[in-house]
């Protein structure tokens, strides 16, 4: 597994919110999950653009973490499915707060990446 080469900074609640939540599809995940989409081809379905390994690699730090749990049911077809921690359940506030942020400042921010050359080709 990747090891980082600088010290993580844990000084405040921000950093650690970082440290454990940095990842493209990390807070979608949890969110998601919340709204009952278990299953890891109903999320890559649900969250378009994500790639299977990047995904899979992410629910798997979120379960390390402690804001989902995983569980494989035995069958002739395995069959895997994710659920929300007390832990992943406290922060859904936090991330709908932030989504309801993004969609009443959708203008604004549109206008940002717009001049931002690195967004040139996003829908």
């Amino acid at each position: 597994m990747y090891r980082k080469k600088t010290p993580v900074q844990l000084d405040c609640g921000l950093h650690f919110f970082k440290e454990l939540l940095n990842g493209k599809w990390k807070m979608m995940l949890i969110y998601y999950i919340s709204q009952d989409f278990k299953r890891p081809s109903e999320l890559q379905r649900v969250i378009t653009g994500v790639d299977r390994r990047v995904m899979d690699r992410q629910l798997q730090e979120l379960i390390l973490h402690g804001f989902i749990t995983k569980k494989t049911y035995d069958s002739r077809h395995p069959k895997v499915e994710y659920g929300l921690t007390p832990l992943g359940t406290k922060l859904l506030p936090l991330i709908i707060t932030i989504e309801q942020w993004g969609e009443e400042n959708r203008a604004i921010l549109k206008k940002a990446l717009d001049k931002d050359p690195k967004f040139e080709n996003v829908i």
